[in-house]
């Protein structure tokens, strides 16, 4: 059995599972991770939810923010439909000026996402379908920790920092916009290399892509760092006092107009990368 980890799929069904057939996933036998955002942006959200809400064997799907806001997204569409607001028929409110109005003022579809499910020719939906899809996608867990080959993993969307540090940290990362643990989980960018992560342990995590003008930027490559932490008292360096950080978004979304962006994922016995498209 392989643990494989891969993160921000973006609605890039078809990719995903090419990249999986090419690192020799077995989904027999095999354990995936998906890092959060499986949804947004790409063209195959529907073949995502459905994806997701067939909850594969040996799948483990994470929280991301663009997940935590498609969920509210769901409620939207729902508290409208039971409220009487708009019709059952969700695709009539595409062609009601007055029910696309209300629509586009109370549901904050940034990446016209549900427009898009709705008015699918290909994958009619209802409100039942936004129901399923906000159920499952609610269950999804904001961290897994996994020990493979005597090494200690933490796989999370954006950044995992613990309680005590957060509560430590607490007054400046609300500032920063980080309001409790879980939205820092889901958003943190270089905060979560700067006041989280876990002595002897690697962080694998998205969200930010390496082609983005960041510190994680890596030529649309897997980002890979160590901080070393220095203790008081510490008289060596035992390897407690490290803590590593794996970012493998490399911003795959965008391939259609970024040469530099890929798709990636690690296994952790070996902590071989794959990428969808070889460039060496």
């Amino acid at each position: 059995m392989a643990t494989y980890v891969m993160s921000d799929i973006h609605g890039c069904y078809t990719a995903m599972q090419e990249l999986l057939k090419k690192a020799g996933f077995d989904p027999e036998k095999d354990e995936l991770i998906i890092a959060g955002d499986i949804v947004d942006r790409g063209q195959e959200n529907y073949e995502m939810l459905e994806y997701a809400c067939k909850e594969p064997k040996n799948v483990t799907f994470l929280m991301g923010n663009h997940d935590y806001d498609f969920i509210h997204y769901c409620e939207q569409i729902l508290r409208m439909v039971d409220k009487k607001v708009i019709g059952e028929d969700l695709k009539g409110l595409l062609r009601d000026p007055e029910e696309y109005n209300l629509f586009r003022y109370n549901v904050i579809d940034h990446y016209g996402t549900v427009e898009g499910l709705i008015g699918s020719e290909k994958h009619p939906v209802g409100p039942e379908d936004f129901r399923r899809w906000k159920n499952r996608m609610s269950k999804f867990p904001y961290v897994v920790r996994r020990e493979v080959e005597g090494k200690k993993y933490i796989i999370v969307h954006a950044g995992y920092i613990s309680d005590e540090d957060y509560q430590e940290n607490s007054m400046l990362l609300k500032y920063q916009g980080y309001p409790d643990i879980r939205q820092f989980f889901i958003w943190a960018r270089e905060a979560g290399m700067r006041y989280g992560g876990e002595e002897g342990s690697t962080v694998i995590f998205g969200h930010t892509p390496t082609i983005a003008d960041s510190s994680f930027y890596n030529h649309g490559e897997v980002f890979i760092a160590e901080k070393t932490v220095r203790k008081r008292g510490r008289k060596k360096d035992d390897g407690t006092g490290v803590k590593r950080f794996i970012n493998i978004d490399c911003g795959c979304v965008f391939r259609s107009w970024d040469g530099e962006a890929n798709l990636a994922c690690i296994r952790l016995e070996d902590e071989k990368i794959f990428y969808l498209e070889d460039r060496k």
